[in-house]
């Protein structure tokens, strides 16, 4: 493409500044030109700048260490106020900056974005030793106990990002990729990670939905052999693929589904909020696109830009679907949520359209047709409760069995594939429960889902 001209802007765009395949260049026409794309080369003391081309956003460079932190975080252009800066940019050392940069394959980008959070823990990285359990069922709690112990943190680094992403942008992007670094890290020492399924008392409301979509979404980009970088790229735009709701008023924030347009369309704002915020964040290609797309459809069919299947990004292909499977089982008003059982089956019978053909099936390959959360009854005719995907065997997960004679806090959890003498005869709704397996199995009113794996040892 040409040079920048005057009366040309390319739209917010992620920390990266090449513009993607699905990203919209657009003619306007200005007055006078208030932003300047420039190289991070050319940064210096003084300078105000912004990862947008709005004036006004952006802040003013105070010392080299935050000029540094552009080339860490793998940021190559900014945008430059001149009205705000207090210097001029060095002089360009090479050729006329071109508008756009190449665009790198798909999937290929995000890792600088992560440098400056590798010196960070994270809740999967300072796990305490543990003694040997002394018996399955000690196991088995020492199993559970973990994962909430993480989810409780990595929910609680959420709300930290939350509180910092308006003065802090940076820092919310850096304690946001830590988190999700060592996610990555700590399926990458397992060979096999199973997804379960935690008590509603582990972590923080506000933070389920976004956890969620993450690890579901980490899973799904691992098991569809991408590499780590895109899969990291893919956790932290999943971690924050809501993050423009905080621009809206509570109340606002579950009307996905209200019939009055004016909800409707302050809801849908929420992804415009997201852009910019992604944008100040420096999120790089895949995680912004994430954010940007995470409620477009396949058919064309969704929000702000009716895309179709061609035009998303990969990365926004895997959120979306996760997106929508979790808002069925953990819907603003629990009373209309469905079971993981019926999520799956409704996708399939009403919205498979809305989603990519290959990251459907392999999401379901992943989840299996029930998955944690699933109400079941066995074909000895006791009822069950799905815990836990089993990774050799999505089709027979782990479950807790409905048995009077072992107290609920003593039930052991059972994997079907290997108990061949029982199948699942069906999925029941909890309310078809009798009482007693109801207050035995307690199914969840809001699912929350992880990464089980094992503990270091003492």
């Amino acid at each position: 493409m040409g040079l920048l001209r005057k009366g040309h802007r390319i739209l917010p765009e992620p920390a990266s500044c090449a513009v993607p395949a699905w990203a919209t260049l657009v003619l306007v026409v200005a007055v006078e030109e208030a932003m300047e794309r420039i190289a991070v080369e050319r940064l210096r003391v003084g300078l105000w700048v912004s990862m947008e081309d709005i004036p006004g956003t952006g802040f003013l460079l105070r010392s080299e260490a935050q000029i540094a932190a552009f080339a860490t975080l793998g940021i190559t252009h900014v945008w430059h106020e001149p009205a705000r800066s207090e210097a001029e940019p060095l002089p360009a050392t090479g050729p006329a900056e071109e508008a756009v940069s190449a665009l790198p394959e798909a999937g290929g980008d995000g890792s600088a974005a992560f440098l400056a959070a590798e010196s960070r823990p994270s809740a999967f990285d300072e796990e305490p030793e543990v003694a040997p359990p002394a018996d399955a069922l000690d196991a088995q709690r020492q199993s559970l106990d973990r994962c909430e112990r993480r989810f409780s943190a990595v929910s609680r680094t959420f709300r930290t990002v939350l509180l910092n992403v308006r003065a802090q942008p940076e820092e919310a992007h850096a304690l946001a990729a830590a988190e999700i670094g060592g996610m990555v890290r700590a399926m990458q020492r397992e060979p096999d990670v199973a997804i379960r399924l935690l008590s509603e008392k582990a972590g923080q409301e506000t933070a389920l939905h976004a956890i969620n979509v993450s690890v579901l979404s980490v899973l799904l980009a691992r098991s569809m052999g991408f590499d780590e970088a895109f899969v990291q790229a893919v956790g932290l735009g999943a971690l924050l693929h809501d993050i423009g709701k905080i621009e809206l008023p509570d109340v606002m924030r579950g009307k996905g589904d209200s019939t009055n347009p004016t909800e409707r369309r302050m809801f849908q704002s929420h992804v415009e909020h997201g852009r910019g915020l992604a944008g100040r964040m420096g999120l790089p290609e895949a995680a912004f696109a994430a954010v940007v797309q995470h409620h477009e459809a396949a058919d064309g069919s969704g929000f702000p830009q009716g895309l179709r299947n061609e035009a998303l990004h990969p990365a926004a292909r895997i959120v979306a679907l996760v997106n929508h499977y979790d808002n069925l089982c953990n819907p603003p008003n629990p009373i209309h949520a469905l079971t993981p059982h019926d999520a799956i089956a409704s996708i399939y019978r009403k919205a498979n359209a809305a989603f990519d053909a290959d990251t459907l099936k392999a999401f379901v390959r992943m989840m299996g047709i029930y998955p944690p959360g699933s109400v079941l009854q066995l074909s000895d005719g006791r009822f069950a409760l799905s815990v836990a995907v089993d990774p050799a065997n999505a089709l027979k997960p782990r479950v807790i069995i409905h048995d009077p004679a072992v107290p609920a806090d003593e039930a052991l959890v059972v994997a079907l594939a290997e108990r061949p003498e029982l199948s699942i005869q069906r999925a029941i709704k909890p309310q078809a429960l009798p009482r007693a397996a109801l207050d035995y199995l307690k199914p969840r009113k809001r699912a929350s889902f992880f990464i089980e794996s094992r503990p270091p040892r003492a």
